[in-house]
């Protein structure tokens, strides 16, 4: 079974979903119905697991160019050494947004699933420090195949990009990573998808249907409480005729479910308290001079965590 050609890594939160749709629709583009169909942060990343996952997510080798978009793969701290490992010459997509408004959205994510029972001055207090950080940053991806799990670890040490993708940057060449940004996707989404269609290998030009549009918008609330999923969950026999679905069928319509529940609310500049932005621009600038260490363009809010 041949090997991946592209693989959208991250980040969680700033429009992977919508370059998935994007991609999704190319007819020279083979990918999964579902998009975070984790392989690389499983236990078994074997040949003969791949060949399997392979099968059931892409069927038969058909010409076109296999991709996967899984968001996670920024997330977890092994991941970069599995992919390397096994599929060296792959090409890395990384799509990146405003790190305090990822770090705003994942908080607001949890909110919605009842996970996250603090205010985001509290939680962006606890998870700054130092001790937090460290031990934040190697905790395992949650798989959520028990229904939702807890991230409220993760509202940081996810949004630090410049960390993150250097350790990508040392395992892989220079030509194998893109890097792009969110502002850039939604000021000029015909150019920024024309980018990352030669940078895959195929002719620039394609405008999907989804060309414009913000996929999966996140907000403040859900129309149906997690809680009503959970009890739903817990109903067995009901439980039990879903199971019958194929997991790949399951999982978009999961995806669809998730797009329809929430209720957008769009973030102004008052949203965020003061103290948690103050103290989140201290620690994202620091961050950022990883970022622009590596072969990347300057990210469009570069300005307001280099003067902070």
């Amino acid at each position: 079974m041949k090997d991946l050609d592209f693989l959208i890594i991250g980040a969680q939160k700033c429009a992977t979903t919508t370059l998935f749709e994007h991609l999704r629709a190319h007819p020279g583009i083979n990918m999964p119905l579902e998009k975070e169909v984790p392989f690389f942060t499983a236990e078994d990343c074997s040949r003969p697991a791949w060949e399997t996952f392979a099968a059931s997510h892409f069927g038969g080798e058909d010409g076109r160019l296999w991709g996967k978009a899984t968001p996670q793969y920024m997330c977890d701290s092994g991941t970069a050494e599995r992919i390397r490992a096994m599929m060296p010459g792959v090409k890395l997509v990384a799509i990146l947004r405003d790190p305090i408004e990822r770090t705003w959205s994942h908080y607001q994510m949890g909110r919605r699933r009842e996970t996250e029972p603090r205010d985001f001055d509290r939680a962006v207090a606890e998870l700054l420090a130092e001790e937090a950080l460290q031990r934040n940053r190697e905790l395992p991806v949650p798989t959520h195949s028990e229904g939702f799990e807890p991230e409220s670890a993760f509202y940081v040490a996810w949004s630090e990009y410049g960390r993150i993708l250097r350790h990508y940057a040392g395992l892989f060449g220079p030509q194998q990573l893109l890097v792009l940004y969110t502002e850039e996707l939604e000021a000029d989404p015909a150019g920024t998808l024309d980018r990352l269609l030669q940078f895959i290998g195929l002719e620039p030009g394609f405008r999907p249907d989804t060309l414009g549009q913000v996929i999966h918008k996140g907000g403040g609330s859900n129309r149906i409480p997690h809680s009503v999923r959970v009890w739903l969950r817990e109903r067995h026999s009901l439980y039990s005729l879903w199971q019958l679905l194929p997991e790949s069928r399951r999982g978009r319509l999961r995806f669809l479910f998730e797009q329809w529940n929430v209720r957008k609310q769009a973030a102004t500049p008052d949203t965020i308290p003061p103290s948690a932005r103050k103290a989140l621009q201290r620690h994202y600038g620091c961050d950022l001079n990883s970022l622009l260490s590596l072969p990347v363009d300057p990210p469009p809010w570069a300005d307001r965590y280099l003067q902070a």
